[in-house]
């Protein structure tokens, strides 16, 4: 929308075109040395072409030249860009400064271009060392591309003789050269100082572990810990002395806890021998106790004395617990077997019971088996009281005469299969609903039979309605039930007849009195019609006339609402005449 900036895509778009234009600048000057390198190399490669020597300006132009690959890399000095600097600084300060000293003893022009050489080299040098410093992986690398620089440097001597000056000012600068290799692999680093510190401390602490071990100290996991130092130290002595802090207190810790966990163990075997003394077939607390004297055996005392404490609790719960399971299984088995009724749930908590006890949990078997004779007693009670509400059931099923018994018959089936089952609840359950049912069916039987015997006053309630017809269907559907044996359903039938009759016969009242009331005034007001000369044949006389006598006919045949619309127009006329009187 209007006045809307992307600042983002404006910064990403400027971004980009700083970076176009440096590389064109870079690809720009690439081309411009690769064409001086060749004007510079044409008078060697003419010479070589006729047959001659080539000259020793060759080796600028290939320095120029190899300049030129890596000046693009000067544009944008991202990770990739400075790494390639620093190489190509590493390699070509030394060779350069052995091309300048060359002309040491020249004349004015070529020392001055001695120089400006050995200017780019400080320059080079400079790079080199601002770019690749830091770990010992870094120092390594800066060193073996000093060395290809030495190897090119050498070379480089290879075509001069050792005669003058020059000559041994380029061998002293390779020398210096060589020992800057030989500083920078063998770690000049800025963790010298720490990694020094490291071996230092190693020593001392491999010799502490040999002393300890020596004497049947448990220090595994601190010598686990020093093997790893050793290994990665040297790489990372931060990480190194981090590795030795932790073998150092895990030393103290071990040795601190060398004592506690001998008298734990010997706590713990004795709880573990009397709880298989009481149950031998237990082998949990014997278990955790092996595993526990193999870890102190491998030195991870703090595992061990958490094995040892386990150990000592599985023993003291099979101790306290093994003896009282065993015997609320067997009294919980007895009384089952003793009951005369199926128990299929209290069957399946003691199958529970011997289950726990058998992965040596004696307590929660205890808590299972115990609960067996309390429930037991309590479902005999509510047995005897679900076999008497069956029997009742049946009882009123069969003496219940006029009612459909099919689905009551099916419903005792299933409560006298509850019952043989050990299910007192679902038993008592369906034989209350039987009874209630039964009761239900017979108050609803005997309702609907007194409202038939007396069909001939219902229907006098509907007879001279026009919607005659519908009430009569609904009568019908009524008797339809009551000869199904339906009776509940023709009691709710029969219920929503007089309920609609009722309210339709409030209505019609209503309408009534106020139809009576539309007579009475009318005849007063007739008379004064026919006192004040108002004609029979009168519009308003003869339409009030027409209103009352259509509300009296649609109140006689049951249409309310048109009886009272046509006493609202009667009411209208009349009081056009009264204003006429």
């Amino acid at each position: 929308m209007d006045g809307f900036v992307d600042l983002d895509g404006a910064i990403k778009a400027e971004a980009k075109s700083r970076v176009d234009r440096i590389e064109k600048l870079a690809g720009l000057s690439a081309l411009i040395m690769l064409s001086a390198a060749t004007w510079l190399a044409w008078p060697s490669l003419e010479s070589a072409i006729s047959g001659g020597s080539m000259t020793s300006d060759l080796k600028y132009a290939m320095v120029i030249i190899a300049w030129g690959v890596f000046v693009q890399d000067l544009g944008v000095m991202d990770k990739k860009a400075r790494s390639r600097i620093g190489t190509v600084a590493t390699i070509s300060w030394l060779p350069i400064v052995i091309i300048s000293v060359d002309y040491l003893e020249g004349n004015v022009s070529q020392i001055i271009g001695m120089l400006i050489l050995l200017g780019v080299s400080s320059s080079l040098f400079a790079t080199s060392r601002s770019i690749l410093q830091g770990d010992v992986s870094v120092m390594k690398y800066r060193g073996l591309m000093g060395g290809l620089g030495l190897i090119l440097s050498i070379s480089l001597l290879t075509t001069t003789t050792i005669d003058d000056n020059s000559s041994y000012i380029q061998v002293g600068f390779c020398a210096i050269g060589a020992l800057l290799i030989l500083i920078d692999w063998f770690g000049s680093d800025d963790m010298r100082p720490l990694r020094k510190e490291f071996d230092g401390r190693l020593n001392s602490l491999e010799s502490r572990l040999l002393i300890l071990k020596s004497q049947g100290s448990a220090v595994d996991q601190a010598a686990s810990l020093v093997m790893t130092a050793r290994e990665e130290g040297h790489r990372d002595p931060e990480w190194g002395m981090r590795l030795l802090d932790e073998a150092d207190e895990d030393i103290e810790r071990s040795l601190s806890l060398a004592g506690d966990v001998e008298d734990i163990k010997k706590d713990s075997l004795e709880s573990v021998e009397k709880a298989e003394s009481i149950a031998p077939v237990a082998k949990r607390p014997r278990k955790a106790w092996d595993m526990g004297q193999r870890e102190v055996e491998l030195g991870s005392l703090r595992e061990g004395e958490a094995l040892f404490r386990q150990a000592k609790k599985r023993a003291n719960e099979v101790i306290q617990w093994w003896q009282l399971a065993e015997e609320a299984i067997r009294e919980g088995a007895a009384l089952l077997a003793k009951s005369p009724h199926a128990q299929s749930n209290l069957e399946e908590i003691l199958a529970d019971a011997r289950k726990k006890l058998s992965a040596e949990k004696p307590k929660k078997a205890y808590e299972f088996a115990m609960v067996i004779p309390e429930q037991l007693s309590a479902s005999d009670d509510a047995l005897v009281i679900a076999e008497s509400a069956v029997k009742e059931a049946a009882r009123q099923l069969k003496s219940a005469d006029g009612i459909n018994k099919e689905l009551l018959e099916e419903r005792l089936e299933h409560a006298e299969e509850a019952l043989e089952k050990g299910n007192s609840a679902q038993a008592k359950g369906l034989s209350d609903g039987i009874v209630r049912e039964i009761l239900a069916e017979r108050e609803a039987m005997d309702d609907v039979r007194r409202a038939l015997r007396q069909k001939v006053h219902l229907v006098s309630r509907w007879a001279e309605r026009d919607d005659v017809s519908d009430w009569n269907a609904r009568l019908l559907e009524i008797e339809e039930s009551a000869d199904s044996l339906e009776w509940t359903h023709a009691a709710t039938l029969l219920e929503r007849l007089t309920t609609d009759l009722d309210a339709e016969g409030k209505a019609s009242d209503e309408a009534n009195e106020l139809l009576d009331y539309v007579l009475e005034e009318w005849d007063i007001l007739r008379n004064q019609c026919d006192a004040s000369g108002i004609k029979v044949d009168d519009e308003d006389r003869r339409s009030t006339e027409e209103a009352i006598a259509l509300a009296s006919e649609s109140h006689k045949a049951g249409r309310i609402d048109e009886s009272l619309e046509s006493l609202g127009l009667a009411d209208g006329f009349m009081e056009k005449l009264r204003r006429r009187v």
